[in-house]
């Protein structure tokens, strides 16, 4: 038995990685996605509601957007228009590629956060505001799906506190206290299967000249008898027109950081005796997107460019057509660096740059 830890920034890569192929999978037949293929969009039950989740998310801000300091809301009449209005959108969920990437991308992390270190994702994702309704609480209990008991007991809790409106730091706090800070979940585990049949994203001892595409990585337990239990049940059925009550209910109301990324590759790499910047400074390459191993490509998409793929091959075409290096630093740091406001120090970045310099040898 082993046990699965995976540091942030391979989380966010693997979303990264795993939303493109999702995104690209399911919009290669289709231009939309509807409401009830989102319930069953992947075998992830907890994946798909978190979609769901974000979506809701957004569009509540949408329909913040229509009140307006001019005019008056709270009237009657203006409250059931509005109303009316809501409910027949609500009913006809249809997102486009461009749109729902970002959401599956979200939500991926989300999922892998909030299996591995379930308060650690609540106070991400509660903190977001300061203050929270008890039927807003009530109204997200439906799209989680793991550690469900744990999240039913917190939301019993926090109605047995008085007022309506509650901090949600005292929220957050509250969750802390029922549920540990980390749990223990197998490389055998059900969900982490499912996540490998989807992808399989290996980062250790990966081939320098083969993109790594193998498996989540995994750290063995120090004593298999010493291993805890998995406290939660993966075996919660999919909700039969499970989007009904989610619109319905729409419609009633308005780290523990281990390794990092870059830590992991240089270690594999220094396991073979060279590191990364002295196998790729050995020669003069053509194309600077074929030459980026894949393991590289989404450090950098996640860290330099904020999760953007079409901005990283923007970045990249544009790169193509400069005539000298500094030329390209000059565009990149003029345009991307400050966009999104990289550190100088950043090893990504100067792992980045070696490697477009060995274009203009």
């Amino acid at each position: 038995m082993s046990q699965l830890q995976l540091d942030k920034s391979t989380i966010q890569s693997y979303g990264v990685a795993l939303s493109e192929k999702l995104s690209n999978d399911f919009f290669s037949k289709k231009e939309f996605i509807k409401g009830e293929e989102i319930v069953h969009f992947t075998e992830i039950e907890q994946l798909n509601f978190f979609i769901l989740m974000n979506l809701f998310d957004r569009w509540k801000e949408e329909i913040n957007k229509l009140k307006s300091p001019y005019f008056n809301y709270d009237v009657e009449e203006v409250s059931i228009a509005l109303k009316t209005f809501v409910n027949k959108v609500s009913r006809h969920i249809s997102v486009r590629k461009e749109f729902f990437k970002p959401l599956v991308q979200k939500s991926i992390t989300d999922t892998l956060t909030y299996l591995l270190s379930p308060s650690e994702f609540i106070e991400q994702e509660f903190n977001k505001n300061e203050y929270l309704s008890k039927s807003d609480l009530i109204d997200k209990e439906k799209f989680f799906k793991l550690h469900k008991d744990s999240i039913q007991t917190w939301i019993e809790k926090a109605d047995q506190l008085p007022g309506e409106i509650l901090r949600t730091k005292d929220l957050v706090e509250l969750f802390k206290s029922i549920v540990p800070t980390q749990h223990v979940v197998q490389y055998s585990d059900p969900i982490v299967d499912k996540f490998n049949q989807l992808l399989k994203l290996t980062l250790l001892g990966a081939p320098s000249q083969q993109p790594a595409v193998e498996k989540l990585i995994k750290i063995s337990a120090p004593d298999s008898k010493k291993e805890n239990p998995i406290q939660e049940s993966q075996n919660t059925p999919l909700v039969e027109n499970a989007i009904k009550p989610i619109e319905a209910n729409l419609n009633e109301q308005f780290s523990k950081p281990t390794r990092t990324l870059n830590d992991t590759l240089k270690s594999a790499n220094q396991q073979s005796g060279n590191s990364i910047a002295e196998r790729l400074s050995k020669s003069k390459i053509e194309d600077i997107k074929s030459s980026i191993p894949l393991n590289l490509k989404f450090l950098f998409i996640n860290i330099l460019f904020d999760g953007k793929v079409t901005e990283y091959n923007e970045a990249l075409s544009q790169i193509e057509g400069c005539s000298d290096f500094e030329s390209t630093q000059t565009l990149l740091m003029s345009t991307y660096s400050k966009k999104n406001k990289w550190d100088t120090h950043l090893e990504e970045q100067a792992e980045f740059f070696k490697i477009i310099e060995r274009k203009f040898y």
